[in-house]
């Protein structure tokens, strides 16, 4: 037999998916850990925007003063004073913005703009044109944009960009965002009341802080510089909170996509069995038969039997697209002990027709699951007598579908089936592993070779194949049978390696037993 591993059917792959989504979210229910991680993925997520926000600010505001510095006089008059107001009431993205002449005179849209830095100024220098510069008590810090024009320096305090949407409702003193450079730390967003509340002053060293809360994410920024967000177990806990509805409504949903998965599928199986029941019990399920040919002699030495859904429109329905479905819903062993019965039928009309008992085999096809069933033996033998056919008219070839799961019980059935007369053959040998131990345990008298390798006969690795296979069969004295045979010079190929018996399209299509009749390979 060959073991072959079980296929994964997308239905499968799809349902493991929700199963392992359905674990994830229950995980993210009852763990904090899971919480945390979650929190921590759209924290991420939202400083990756807000980065790229800041960038396109930045990249807006300098196309804005490459046009704004040929409108200024550089006097800081009113002219120059209205210049920049203008440009900031048009901007969304300038908060401040002053000028300092190449004369040393400062002026911009505010009149108090010096006093909204502190003193000494705190300041991270990012590069050449960007700056984090703190507010008077260091409850925020701002993003500084200057660029050198004509006469002096402009400088814009970009507008902060809004708080995370995680953190804009947690409590104040459950959250600090800091940046950190060469011993300085200057806060972002939202923070004065944090610092108030958790250091009574807002300039806090870094072991405070890590004293009252713990780093959830720290990122690099521009020039070694790098921002980190601290956070109590508070924020996670309300975060969780927050998140629970949501991630108990998808929990819901998964769980009633997995329960309608699984009632389409039994109502689909359940269909299909029905339909398979009602079509043996109508005796749609109906078999054609295919010679097999002794290529030496030009003689038909038997028929395998292949069974064809005939349906009540006339359409005939190939065994590939409905017994595997027969093996999974159990029908299978109902459905061969009818065929055993349809096919000792047609032998026994086929003798009364020519008036004497034939010499032919009609090799019926049995699944793994049948040949280890007990009443093989009796379905058989009442099929014998009830017809009174010879019981070499019979022969039950092995598929390749399913391993035995009983090879005790399997071997039993062969021997009584041997006693009786009846042989078993071996189909499909080469394709996978060949269990040579079920060939000698279950006395088969035949294998045939899978029509895979008579495709590709012209190739070196598969004649080496078919070549050790008939020297197999010789040493085990065992017939040999190739299958699938198309071509003259395939049955020519396998004639020369030593292969005398042929099944395939070249001699014959599988025919109802109407046609069987006439059929000019059919002589006795």
């Amino acid at each position: 037999m060959t073991i072959r591993r079980p296929s994964i059917s997308l239905y499968s792959i799809v349902l493991i998916m929700l199963f392992l989504a359905i674990g994830f979210v229950t995980l993210a229910l009852t763990s904090q850990s899971v919480g945390r991680q979650l929190f921590k993925y759209n924290l991420e997520s939202f400083e990756y925007k807000r980065s790229n926000n800041y960038l396109q600010s930045i990249q807006s505001t300098a196309v804005l003063l490459d046009n704004l510095q040929y409108h200024l006089s550089y006097t800081c008059d009113n002219e120059d004073i209205s210049e920049l107001e203008r440009a900031s009431y048009y901007s969304s993205n300038i908060r401040n913005i002053s000028l300092t002449t190449n004369s040393g005179k400062i002026c911009g849209d505010r009149t108090n703009l010096s006093q909204m830095y502190g003193s000494p100024i705190k300041k991270i220098q990012l590069n050449n044109d960007l700056a984090m510069v703190a507010n008077a008590n260091n409850s925020e810090s701002i993003l500084q944009y200057s660029k050198k024009v004509v006469g002096g320096v402009i400088t814009i305090d970009i507008e902060k960009q809004p708080i995370d949407a995680l953190l804009v409702n947690t409590c104040d003193n459950c959250w600090v965002q800091t940046i950190e450079h060469d011993g300085i730390t200057l806060y972002t967003s939202n923070t004065e009341n944090a610092s108030k509340t958790l250091f009574k002053q807002p300039a806090v060293n870094d072991q405070q802080l890590k004293n009252t809360m713990e780093p959830i994410i720290s990122r690099p920024f521009y020039k070694k510089a790098s921002i980190t967000y601290y956070i109590t177990p508070q924020v996670i806990t309300d975060y969780r909170a927050r998140i629970k509805p949501f991630l108990l409504l998808v929990l819901s949903g998964l769980i009633f996509i997995i329960l309608i998965m699984l009632y389409r599928r039994y109502r689909s199986t359940s269909i299909i069995k029905y339909l398979i029941l009602n079509a043996i019990k109508q005796n749609h399920l109906v078999p054609y038969y295919q010679p097999i040919i002794d290529a030496e002699k030009h003689l038909t030495c038997g028929y395998e039997v292949l069974i064809r859904w005939e349906t009540k429109k006339g359409k005939v329905i190939l065994p590939d697209e409905f017994i595997p479905q027969c093996e999974t819903n159990g029908v299978i062993t109902p459905l061969t002990f009818q065929l055993i019965n349809t096919v000792a039928r047609d032998i026994h009309k086929l003798e009364s027709l020519h008036g004497k008992t034939l010499p032919y085999y009609f090799s019926i096809n049995i699944s793994a699951s049948v040949l280890q069933d007990p009443e093989l033996i009796d379905i058989t033998r009442s099929a014998l007598a009830h017809y009174h056919i010879a019981p070499h008219n019979i022969a039950f070839e092995l598929t390749e579908r399913s391993p035995i799961d009983n090879i005790e019980q399997a071997e039993k059935n062969c021997q009584k089936l041997n006693a009786m007369g009846v042989q078993i053959k071996l189909d499909d040998v080469g394709n996978g592993h060949c269990d040579l131990l079920s060939l000698q345990r279950l006395q088969a008298t035949t294998i045939k070779i899978d029509k895979v390798f008579i495709a590709d006969i012209g190739s070196s690795n598969a004649n080496t194949i078919i070549k050790s296979l008939a020297a197999f069969a010789e040493q085990a004295e065992v017939e040999i049978i190739a299958e699938g045979i198309e071509t003259q010079q395939q049955a020519e190929i396998l004639l020369d390696i030593g292969i005398r018996y042929h099944q395939g399209f070249l001699y014959s299509k599988p025919m109802p037993f109407d046609l069987l009749i006439n059929d000019k390979h059919f002589n006795v």
